[in-house]
């Protein structure tokens, strides 16, 4: 580290930073369609902040944290990518080969070294960022003894999804063990998102695209006009249900199956979700991965984007139930990957479709947003609602661009966390409690026991959120 990339102060650092690329142009598919949920969420746009870091051991110098964010930087460049709208309300996206970032530095010699990082992550996770002017991150180091021993990263949706995080972890291992950086961008198809704008250009990727288009435009056409209650004037309340064994019932549902444990879990919010809104089927915004589609296996970027899936019949036996999931959901996720804006003008076209029913399978990721924590301890209720067993319930939730309800399963210790977002208008907490325990129950259930042999699908490809079909 010279003096020439970091210049230290007492409680920050300011680390100059360099890119092998620079550029200006049209916004990608994934980036326009956060940037645009992302504003329907203003001025509460700061929950879906990106929260990741976490201890170091056995702690490093600052100066060679702040060599590993640099190396980052170089590596990903989303992280150097800022988002402009411009006259006609497109996005437009701006790479940056130089600039500088503020870290924040604190010295915990005299606290627990925790509970300050805890305090700065709710700090800079507090704050919504500037997309077309504020990096998208924000890294905060937490020292004892002259050694960092906890980081803090924030990070803007516009510049990573959650699938993404797992190679930034990777790359952040290889440059603490001295990767040079060159090395690991090299040979990667596509190292950015101005990368991947221009092959979403190509022929292939057009005809691609349109194709995609068209199996959602079908899915709407078939689906309800509205699942709940039109949304809105309940206000917001989430809910968080943990399931311990839920994994290993999901597993051997899964194996008695030939299925993937994604599917049955899938198949469960299906059923869930159709008898909590009187119905027989059932149409869910699957958020999809997409990082089977060519190029973007090693991609740091928002390339997730939501898959319709509309189930005509959920009333049938779960194992029925499972394999329909299974059949709806292969063109589910091959089809996830589009121009947005372009679909949302077609959708004008065909009858009204209910979209605001989002289901999330999130399992896998290694970071979370202010959305995944209830803000009220073990026990705790909203009125009207219930806490017992592994139930828990946030305080009220902000604006949440008009969604009925987002659907998430989350890792947790020795169990799985599912995590219910509603507008109780539409879902009163009651419905909200039964529809968490439905779904963890048919999963319990079907994964307990031995059951007759049926002649079943071939297994499926990694699950709903991020699989290839």
């Amino acid at each position: 580290m010279t003096t020439a990339s970091a210049k230290r102060t007492r409680d920050r650092v300011t680390v100059r930073f360099d890119g092998p690329a620079t550029g200006r142009g049209p916004a990608t598919w994934g980036q326009t369609a956060i940037r645009r949920a992302l504003g329907r969420l203003e001025p509460d746009d700061h929950q879906f902040n990106i929260d990741w870091g976490g201890p170091v051991e056995p702690g490093l110098p600052v100066e060679t944290a702040c060599e590993v964010l640099r190396g980052l930087l170089y590596v990903h460049d989303s992280l150097r990518t800022l988002l402009h709208e411009d006259g006609d309300g497109r996005y437009v996206q701006e790479l940056h080969a130089t600039g500088e970032l503020d870290v924040r530095v604190a010295d915990a010699e005299t606290d627990d070294v925790e509970s300050v990082a805890a305090e700065l992550r709710h700090r800079l996770g507090g704050l919504r960022f500037d997309y077309a002017r504020e990096w998208p991150l924000r890294v905060a180091l937490v020292t004892r003894g002259g050694l960092v021993r906890h980081v803090v990263v924030v990070l803007s949706h516009t510049a990573v999804d959650g699938w993404g995080l797992p190679r930034l972890v990777e790359d952040i291992t290889a440059l603490v063990a001295g990767a040079d950086p060159a090395t690991l961008r090299a040979g990667r198809r596509l190292n950015g998102p101005m990368e991947e704008a221009a092959q979403q250009r190509t022929p292939s990727a057009l005809r691609r695209e349109a194709s995609a288009r068209d199996f959602v435009l079908r899915n709407l056409a078939a689906a309800p006009a509205r699942m709940y209650r039109a949304p809105g004037g309940g206000g917001y309340r989430r809910a968080v249900l943990r399931c311990p064994g839920l994994a290993e019932a999901a597993e051997a549902c899964a194996a008695r199956l030939r299925a993937a444990p994604a599917t049955v879990l899938l198949a469960a919010a299906c059923a869930a979700v159709a008898a909590s809104a009187r119905r027989s089927d059932c149409v869910l915004q699957v958020m999809v991965n997409n990082r089977f589609v060519p190029g973007l296996a090693d991609l740091v970027a928002p390339v997730a984007l939501e898959g319709v899936l509309y189930v005509p019949d959920c009333r049938e036996p779960f194992d029925d139930l499972v394999r329909s999931v299974w059949k709806a959901s292969v063109n589910t996720y091959r089809f996830a990957y589009y121009d947005k804006d372009r679909l949302t003008e077609q959708s004008a076209t065909v009858p009204a479709a209910d979209t605001t029913c989002w289901y999330n399978d999130r399992r896998g990721v290694v970071a979370a947003t202010a959305a995944d924590t209830p803000d009220t301890p073990d026990g705790a209720a909203p009125p009207g609602g219930t806490a017992r067993d592994g139930l828990t319930w946030s305080a009220q939730e902000g604006e949440q661009g008009g969604i009925t309800f987002a659907l998430h399963v989350l890792d947790a210790p020795g169990a799985l966390d599912l995590s219910l977002t509603a507008d109780t208008a539409a879902m009163p907490p009651s419905v909200m409690e039964k529809l968490l325990r439905q779904m963890a129950a048919l999963v319990r259930e079907h994964g307990a026991g031995a059951f007759p042999d049926r002649p079943t699908p071939a297994r499926a490809g990694r699950g709903a959120s991020g699989g290839s079909p």
